[in-house]
């Protein structure tokens, strides 16, 4: 092992014994430190023990046959004693049973004769008892006499132990109502302790009972219990203590004969013991701070560390305190140890005590290895906002948030777990004291049934409904998951699970419309394709025809021009799909920046079918115009409004019914907000269908043979600059009646 390891192992037991050390100083200090034996509590209670036994046994003793003499007796009393065993005629039958089978058993005349006589002894004395008063009260005062019998009784068997404590305790006292006088040994001998009785200090107050012998208190209300006040001197010679000293703990019969002298030699074993530990804990400390010092870099390099990295810092910091607590806890076993063999000298197994140390220094290595990576890591400022993000006591936090989110909820599920573990904790109060005998127990099991099937049970069985709708609810979701989506979720009742299910049974039906959608989507994408392709083909392809018909040299100028004339016109149709294309892009990506002015649509619409005049003449149809008179302002850019009214106009020029009206309006509509409405209504020249919003889609044409000069996207463009403008643009199909609405909020 590294020399630093070594160091740190040394600083680990000087630790652990600095502790055990600061540990024993806290428990012992307050009375070994600059005390005597006679300031000890032993010593205070070996003198209480004299002053409260002096009196019974040496200077108000008890006139057993005097306290007998002066016992009285009551109508209570003895109404008591009779009434004991149920009234006269109960006592008398049950005597009569008690001996009718001994009787019958009885194997010999004289035998049952003896029971017969007993028997009718015993039933004179109970018709005694209801018929003569003083009968009654000679027992019930023969009763008394053997309490106080007792109690003498008590008294002789504990004047060894008082001999034993106060047999070096030396008195000179007087009765200050007779004058007599009461010694024991010289009280002028030098005096380790010292207490004098007299009027100024207060007289020693002798009862003949003492409290700590008469257990039912019977003693103390049968004798008069006559309190006598001494004056005069107590001490505890000096020469027994010293002598005490001088023998130590190898006279053990000398000790056990005398309390006062044990209790001395105890305390002066303690004071070298403890001194002892107290000089060498200072030693430790001394040493932890100046030759063996604590080494963090030590603790810190080792695959343990590491692997503490990827625990919480809050676990890791529980798991320092527990650690902490274990350590505690061994350095309090030992002190116990250590403190239990200085006070009983001999009683000490150094087998459980170097076991303890053992322990106690493993558990303190591990607390302080956990401390310093805690304290490690909230050191370090780059970290310790992860650390804090990862801590478990922030997830049960959020988990407890969480678990109130829905306050109803919650609280349903506490009071459910509370409800069952008051229940659990009133069936194990049942089981523990309800088998014993007495109406307490009956009452506790009749308490405990009445709210079982009242309130346990009712939630429990709400519990286990509420658990199985929930489970139905998660089978069906999981169906849900696994895309068979024919099912619904049960909806049952108002509760929150019902609430949840109805969630379910919408998202189930968003998904199915999800679905469609997206199959939908994908046949778009598809005709998109192809239309793109077709689209941007047709005219590129006759662009390389006519480019190569132009690169004969043998061509006219007429022939010339004319291809000329036809790659032109190729070439525009191909730059117009291409723009719209690129239009369609941007409105779908919602790239596209509206530069809003306010714009009278009047005159937009009127320029409009101005610049389409000569279409609309050369046309074979009835163009009828109704516009607003005045303005029609709108907040609208200008720019893409135009082309939104131009894609409309051509619309109808390209699709319109040969020989038919278009009818073009445009007027103010009352709605909520007032609004500008665009209207353009014709008859198609193509059958529609019955989906109007087919013609939004991207290169949808109302000649599905695909033979008009048309983008397909005049009505998709249309429809995003609408919606760019929070407008609203309609289709309405009725036969071959097409009619399209533009509405946008008036300015």
């Amino acid at each position: 092992m590294p020399k630093g390891k070594w160091t740190q192992a040394v600083w680990l037991a000087l630790a652990a014994f600095a502790l055990f050390s600061v540990m024993v100083l806290i428990e012992a200090g307050p009375r070994i430190i600059g005390k005597s034996y006679t300031e000890t509590d032993g010593f205070r209670s070996s003198m209480d023990f004299f002053y409260n036994q002096i009196g019974p046994y040496v200077l108000n003793p008890v006139e057993p046959e005097e306290a007998k003499k002066s016992i009285g007796v009551t109508e209570e009393e003895m109404d008591e004693h009779r009434y004991r065993f149920g009234n006269l005629e109960d006592q008398l039958a049950s005597i009569r049973d008690q001996y009718e089978g001994r009787i019958g058993a009885a194997e010999s005349a004289d035998e049952k004769e003896a029971l017969a006589a007993e028997r009718d002894e015993k039933l004179e004395d109970i018709r005694q008892n209801f018929l003569d008063d003083k009968h009654v009260a000679e027992k019930v005062r023969a009763e008394k006499g053997r309490v106080i019998d007792e109690y003498m009784k008590t008294l002789r068997e504990n004047r060894p132990s008082f001999e034993n404590h106060v047999r070096h305790v030396y008195y000179e006292l007087t009765d200050t109502a007779t004058g007599e006088t009461y010694t024991s040994g010289n009280i002028r001998e030098e005096a380790a302790y010292k207490r004098t009785f007299n009027e100024k200090d207060g007289y020693l107050r002798a009862s003949q009972i003492t409290r700590d012998l008469d257990y039912t208190g019977e003693a103390s209300s049968l004798i008069p219990n006559e309190v006598k006040t001494f004056e005069g001197t107590v001490i505890v010679p000096q020469s027994v203590l010293n002598e005490a000293a001088h023998r130590g703990t190898r006279d053990e019969v000398y000790l056990n004969d005398d309390q006062l002298a044990w209790g001395y030699t105890v305390f002066k074993a303690e004071q070298r013991a403890y001194v002892g530990v107290w000089l060498a804990g200072l030693l430790a400390l001394a040493l932890l701070f100046t030759v063996f010092r604590l080494q963090p870099s030590v603790w810190k390099g080792n695959a343990l560390s590491q692997k503490l990295e990827r625990f919480p810092i809050d676990v890791v910091t529980a798991a320092a305190a527990v650690a902490s607590l274990i350590a505690l806890a061994f350095a309090e076993y030992m002190k116990e140890t250590f403190m239990n063999f200085v006070h009983h000298t001999g009683s000490f197994l150094y087998s459980e005590l170097a076991a303890n140390a053992m322990f106690f220094v493993l558990a303190l290595g591990v607390a302080v290895f956990l401390i310093l990576h805690v304290v490690r890591r909230f050191s370090d400022s780059e970290r310790i906002g992860q650390d804090l993000e990862r801590a478990y006591i922030r997830k049960a936090a959020d988990d407890l948030r969480a678990f109130f989110l829905n306050r109803k909820l919650g609280t349903q599920v506490m009071f459910m777990l509370v409800v069952i573990f008051l229940a659990g904790l009133g069936f194990g109060g049942v089981v523990l004291f309800g088998f014993r005998d007495g109406v307490e127990s009956v009452v506790l099991g009749a308490i405990w049934l009445f709210l079982f099937f009242t309130v346990a049970l009712p939630v429990l069985l709400f519990m286990i409904r509420r658990t199985g709708y929930l489970n139905r609810i998660i089978d069906a979701t999981g169906r849900m998951a696994a895309g068979r989506l024919a099912e619904e979720v049960p909806v049952k009742g108002t509760s929150l699970f019902a609430k949840h299910a109805s969630d379910l049974n919408r998202l189930r039906q968003g998904v199915r419309l999800s679905m469609s959608e997206q199959a939908r989507s994908e046949r778009l994408k598809t005709e998109l394709i192809t239309n793109v392709s077709h689209d941007l083909r047709t005219p590129l392809t006759s662009i390389i025809t006519y480019t190569d018909l132009l690169k004969k040299p043998d061509l006219t100028a007429e022939e010339r021009a004319e291809y000329v004339d036809v790659l032109d016109r190729k070439s525009q149709r191909l730059k117009t799909l291409i723009d719209d294309l690129f239009d369609v892009s941007k409105m779908a990506s919602g790239n596209v920046e509206l530069n809003r002015q306010r714009v009278d649509l009047v005159e937009l619409v009127r320029q409009a079918i101005a610049e389409h005049g000569e279409e609309i003449a050369a046309s074979p149809l009835d163009f009828r115009i109704n516009i607003a008179e005045g303005p029609l302002p709108a907040s609208v850019d200008g720019q893409k409004w135009w082309r939104v009214i131009d894609n409309l106009i051509q619309n109808a020029l390209k699709y319109a019914m040969p020989g038919t009206r278009v009818y073009v309006t445009l007027d103010e509509a009352e709605e909520v907000t007032p609004e500008v409405r665009f209207t353009i209504k014709n008859v198609s020249r193509y059958e529609l269908g019955d989906n109007a919003d087919e013609l939004f889609e991207r290169f949808k044409r109302g000649d599905a043979s695909r033979h008009t000069e048309g983008s397909g996207l005049g009505l998709a463009i249309a429809q995003s600059i609408v919606d760019l403008h929070e407008g609203r643009m309609t289709i309405e199909m009725d036969g071959d009646l097409f009619k399209v609405t533009v509405a946008v909020p008036r300015a």
